[in-house]
């Protein structure tokens, strides 16, 4: 008794860090802009809230297990689909090498979803990792759901060059509430784990719909003056980001999504199913506040870098503190009650997905922290740090799945050790982060020291 009084304390201890921190803070534009990035994505999860009881009673752990290696897949050939050249719209130097590779970005999407279509069908026919267990149409739904993700990022990153946050915030918004509203259809009339991809694949192509809608009249006049011989310029000008973005990228989505084909692989298609559902669940949050922040973080940090550098340490700390509050509520929260609220949320059978939540949450926390300010490398050309602690990642993900099988850890056990390997790299990146922009402050009082001395010496 006494345990949970003393965490009801905490918890509101945290309340009013964290709403005192916010109240220093809410007139700013960074805040601003989050606040309407992130209403938007609390409209359409509110849905998601609402009717995932009813998935969870309607589907059954294996057809979220199926949910899960269909997105799994799609996370990890999702980076891939533009090359990343739309991390480079935000920091292009001006509109028309902006407008040049948001145009191509869009147009790699249509390939390369193609390629990943092609890819998923040969891991589907020679059943690795679990993959044999899809619907025959999976590669179909993949290739036109990568191609929808491909256009949608694009047209994000264009409207967050454009100061476009209500743009951005409402296609969310739209495309998380489609999603859920088509799974639920979908389930009611007995489609069961194809539903739940079927619902995946038509909500991503609402979303990307509206988006279009929104960023076409901006882009319609770029388009009619796109030069072939510009565009090559600029994709040669930016070529970094798919020399070292694109495969750092693609390993930190390995790194996320691997897990659940490894615990089918051998743990089976329930408990793929329960951790599944679990990151369903916690990437809520990440949706609603994290990517919100990541966003405007990364369109802040970008233009005052430009503008006044001297002013980026203090942003990137006071940022870092603001998250860390925040955070550290349902981190908490999960901690102390994860599995009897799994347990009346989504149903009796849903328990052991509420154990592994429990476990999961420091490294729920890493991420919800580090994540958003990992956008640093991109503005400040950190890409090839990053690359290596990605390569850590990739290499320690199968060590942890091996060490659970010559120990003969059960499903619960390898996720503890799971998550503690998480949590001890994603402090890792953090210090990698952190020592880029100390660098680059460092920097910028130097110069501004230097030219101190200049003025003073001529004066």
């Amino acid at each position: 008794m006494s345990i949970h009084k003393d965490s009801g304390k905490l918890a509101i201890r945290h309340i009013r860090s964290i709403k005192s921190w916010m109240l220093c803070l809410k007139n700013t534009p960074f805040i601003n802009k989050v606040l309407i990035l992130s209403s938007g994505s609390a409209v359409g999860h509110l849905f998601t809230l609402a009717l995932s009881p009813l998935l969870t009673r309607i589907y059954g752990p294996n057809d979220f297990g199926a949910l899960g290696l269909f997105t799994s897949f799609l996370s990890v050939a999702g980076v891939a689909v533009t090359l990343q050249y739309e991390t480079s719209i935000i920091a292009a130097s001006d509109e028309t090498e902006a407008a040049s590779l948001a145009i191509s970005a869009a147009l790699l999407a249509i390939p390369t979803s193609a390629l990943a279509g092609i890819a998923l069908w040969l891991m589907m026919n020679f059943a690795l990792l679990g993959f044999g267990t899809l619907i025959w149409y999976a590669p179909i739904a993949l290739s036109l759901v990568m191609c929808f993700v491909g256009i949608f990022v694009v047209l994000r990153y264009w409207s967050l060059r454009q100061q476009n946050f209500r743009i951005v915030s409402q296609s969310v918004a739209v495309q998380s509430a489609a999603r859920v509203l088509l799974q639920g259809a979908a389930g009611l009339i007995g489609l069961h784990d194809a539903g739940l991809i079927v619902g995946e694949t038509l909500g991503r192509g609402i979303g990307m719909g509206r988006m279009f809608k929104s960023a076409w009249p901006e882009l319609r006049g770029h388009v009619a003056q796109f030069s072939w011989s510009k565009c090559k310029r600029y994709l040669w000008r930016n070529r970094m980001f798919p020399l070292l973005t694109l495969p750092s990228s693609f390993i930190d989505a390995l790194c996320v999504s691997l897990a659940v084909p490894l615990l089918i692989q051998h743990y089976g298609s329930n408990s793929g199913g329960n951790y599944a559902l679990v990151w369903r669940v916690l990437s809520l949050p990440g949706v609603l506040i994290t990517l919100a922040v990541a966003d405007t973080f990364h369109s802040h940090l970008a233009v005052m870098v430009r503008e006044t550098p001297e002013q980026v340490f203090k942003f990137f700390t006071r940022t870092c503190m603001t998250l860390l509050l925040a955070g550290s509520l349902p981190c908490t929260i999960l901690i102390l009650w994860a599995r009897p609220l799994f347990t009346v949320a989504f149903g009796a059978q849903w328990g052991i997905a509420g154990a592994m939540a429990s476990l999961i949450a420091p490294w729920y926390l890493g991420q919800f922290v580090v994540n958003p300010i990992s956008r640093t490398v991109y503005v400040l050309r950190g890409q090839g740090t990053k690359l290596m602690w990605d390569v850590l990642c990739i290499i320690s993900l199968p060590a942890v799945f091996y060490v659970a099988q010559v120990r003969q850890m059960n499903v619960l056990g390898a996720v503890r050790l799971l998550s503690i390997v998480s949590t001890v790299l994603y402090i890792l990146y953090f210090a990698v982060v952190f020592h880029l922009v100390i660098k680059f402050h460092r920097a910028v009082s130097s110069s501004c020291i230097a030219n101190t001395s200049i003025v003073g010496g001529t004066s």
